[in-house]
């Protein structure tokens, strides 16, 4: 029996690298996105904890730091919003990228999958021929 050639190996080859890459990129745009979220829930946490302990305190002066730091601390939370906005979107071109990937890499398995069967079918056709011709050579 001959071996099975598909003669677009290397394509595939190819396809299946470029998929794994755009995997690995999603994967760090992803750990990106967490880390950024991680940021703002620190600092929703630190602002959380600075306005229970100005609201313990009696000293004017304090409050009066107290609000001008959570103002400070407010405009962090909202350009730390921004890059979590923009990360998700990074993240979901990435997700995006990767799945177009995969779909020409599933594009090619299918080609491959489909010249193998015919290959299949034909070595089974020879086969088939060559017992047919061994039966009638017999059978004279």
């Amino acid at each position: 029996m001959a071996s099975f050639k598909f003669r677009l190996e290397r394509v595939l080859k190819l396809r299946r690298t470029l998929e794994k890459q755009a995997k690995q990129f999603w994967g760090a745009q992803l750990a990106l996105l967490h880390e950024s979220e991680q940021v703002l829930a620190q600092l929703q946490e630190m602002k959380a904890d600075v306005v229970e302990f100005g609201q313990r305190q009696n000293d004017v002066g304090l409050r009066q730091a107290m609000y001008s730091y959570l103002a400070a601390l407010n405009n962090r939370i909202d350009r730390q919003i921004e890059v979590v906005k923009e990360q998700e979107k990074r993240t979901e071109e990435a997700r995006q990228a990767w799945l177009k990937a995969r779909q020409e890499t599933k594009k090619i398995d299918i080609l491959r999958d489909r010249a193998y069967a015919r290959f299949i079918e034909e070595e089974q056709r020879k086969e088939q021929k060559e017992l047919d011709d061994m039966r009638s050579y017999v059978q004279e």
